[in-house]
């Protein structure tokens, strides 16, 4: 396994092995790497005969100078696990790599104003800004994200499709804990206490998605959700709903529908989605 700080070196490394004809995976992470990311990395390393992550913490799509100096950071740990799970390279570039100037941003333009967008301004146009770099630098055959961050996950597919036609996007499903709730780096900042209530939100909210019949349309399901978390007490929730699966929007039937939520414990932000 390499450990590749700088552009030049990683590009040099790349071409080699794109010129022998290889396929090239590629996964964007922040590092805190846990085994929602090794399903990510078996998916690339089933593909292709490369595997690439990059573990680079993106200040601008931080809400808060704190949330990003909070952010979970070890770079042994991330090492042993990606050597574990057999990744060939890991680039770790610096902040003065990829933003030399510290001026370019982009701006988002996709399922804006709704979900984590509406909650979190600023955040995809720095989710946007720096992929555009990382893909500019890592030119690869498939590009793989989990379906946690669902919203995130069709916002980059519409990026990759207006900017880097040639880029394949490999969707994962979401790898969960055996009580149910998805992988997190967040998750380690509960208590026991607070974990367990997630567990047991996470679960009775897996229960509510199934009682629907699948003709109900997701707008008289909304009427109900905001019912069902009335009822639960000391809960603080940015959003709690169903949208389609495909258009975000609030149309369709229950079917076609997910239901997101983005829930507090403590200070603690957790989202998911459930197919509904």
């Amino acid at each position: 396994m390499l450990i590749i700080k700088d552009i030049s070196h990683l590009k040099l490394y790349l071409k080699a092995y794109r010129d022998k004809g290889y396929s090239i995976g590629y996964i964007p992470t922040m590092g805190a790497l846990h085994q929602g990311h090794a399903k990510l990395i078996k998916q690339s390393r089933d593909h292709n005969q490369k595997t690439v992550i990059s573990t680079f913490v993106n200040e601008k799509q931080f809400n808060k100078k704190e949330d990003f100096n909070n952010y979970p950071r070890n770079k042994g740990k991330d090492y042993d696990f990606c050597d574990l799970h057999n990744v060939d390279v890991i680039f770790e570039p610096s902040s003065e790599e990829i933003y030399p100037d510290n001026k370019s941003k982009l701006i988002n333009t996709y399922f804006q104003n709704i979900l984590c967008d509406q909650f979190r301004p600023g955040h995809f146009d720095g989710v946007i800004t720096v992929l555009n770099k990382l893909f500019s630098i890592i030119e690869v055959n498939k590009v793989y994200f989990g379906q946690k961050d669902f919203q995130q996950l069709k916002i980059v597919e519409k990026f990759i499709e207006e900017k880097f036609p040639n880029l394949q996007l490999v969707p994962v499903s979401t790898e969960r804990q055996e009580e149910g709730i998805a992988y997190s780096s967040r998750n380690e900042n509960l208590s026991k206490k607070q974990l367990q209530e997630f567990i047991n939100f996470h679960n009775s909210v897996i229960q509510f998605t199934k009682s629907f019949d699948r003709q109900t349309q997701i707008k008289e399901a909304n009427t109900l959700a905001k019912n069902f978390i009335t009822n639960l007490v000391d809960q603080e929730f940015d959003y709690f709903e169903f949208r389609n699966a495909n258009s975000l929007e609030i149309e369709g039937k229950i079917s076609e529908a997910r239901l997101f939520y983005a829930i507090y414990k403590g200070q603690t932000r957790l989202i998911d989605n459930i197919e509904a």
